[in-house]
């Protein structure tokens, strides 16, 4: 009886010593499951209730709450392509649109900003001739050549130049005392000595930035030169400030008002409701205004 004892409880303690690690592991990704869906609070769909009302009278700009803002540049983001494309291609992680006269044909130019370590875009842009620059200085990576036709620049995209620019606190940056270098689209192009060239493809994926930057390129010349707009709209529920969403609102309008017409939309992230509002787009517009040098 003693030995069986001992041999049962000897089985035990080594299938214990496998499974307890193994419980002990998935009671954390449990846990962390958890946290992660109560993390963003459950409350009423503002856009819901915001479609609701405005199908029965339209508010004036000064009457109108941030989030209807926001609200109304999703309908926008939703609607039908404006612009149908007919021969529309996965590039990595985005769709770029070949259709004539918006077709990147090599020796075509793609600036490419954010990166993230992440080129599957760039590399696979260039393997259809292209030149492409990638920009990212979050990165923390000295500028280099990737390959022959990827070219990676410490630098980022801004509304002004600047050696000091101290960017937010986020996953990309958690250095508060952090420079980095960045430069207008327009002091770029004469860097590389583009100022003369046409841009195939503009790609931004720079983390609300991007805001503020396309109103500063809405009054430059060099946009225009520019074919199609490859872009990541980002509204987070702690930036950018919610008094910002009127201007952010007139600047996709304005986008519209100078020629550039949606051919792409994904929606990436959204969540409406007081407590956590969050909406993320990808988008891809094509310049119906495209003028050269």
């Amino acid at each position: 009886m003693l030995a069986a004892l001992l041999k049962y409880f000897g089985n035990y303690s080594a299938s214990a010593r496998v499974l307890f690690p193994l419980c002990f592991l998935l009671l954390c990704v449990g846990f962390l499951y958890i946290q992660n869906v109560i993390t963003i609070p459950s409350g009423p769909d503002l856009c819901k209730i915001w479609k609701e009302r405005s199908s029965n009278h339209v508010n004036r700009a000064e009457d109108k709450q941030w989030w209807e803002w926001v609200c109304q540049l999703e309908r926008e983001w939703d609607k039908k392509p404006e612009y149908s494309c007919a021969d529309k291609r996965d590039i990595g992680n985005y769709q770029a649109c070949f259709d004539e006269p918006y077709k990147p044909s090599p020796p075509c130019l793609v600036y490419s900003f954010g990166v993230n370590n992440d080129f599957r875009f760039d590399d696979k842009m260039a393997k259809l001739g292209c030149h492409v620059y990638a920009f990212d200085p979050s990165m923390n990576v000295a500028s280099y050549n990737r390959s022959e036709r990827v070219h990676f620049i410490n630098i980022g995209i801004g509304t002004s130049n600047s050696d000091s620019f101290q960017p937010k606190l986020d996953g990309y940056n958690t250095d508060l005392d952090k420079k980095w270098q960045i430069r207008t689209l327009a002091s770029i192009k004469k860097m590389l000595g583009h100022e003369n060239k046409v841009l195939d493809i503009l790609k931004m994926d720079i983390e609300t930035y991007e805001w503020k930057v396309v109103m500063q390129l809405l009054e430059d010349k060099s946009f225009m030169s520019a074919k199609q707009l490859l872009i990541e709209w980002h509204i987070f529920s702690n930036e950018p400030m919610r008094t910002d969403f009127p201007d952010m609102y007139r600047t996709y309008m304005r986008l519209k008002m100078k020629g550039w017409r949606q051919f792409y939309s994904r929606v990436d992230s959204r969540h409406h409701t007081n407590e956590y509002f969050n909406s993320q787009m990808d988008n891809g517009l094509v310049n119906t205004a495209f003028t050269r040098y």
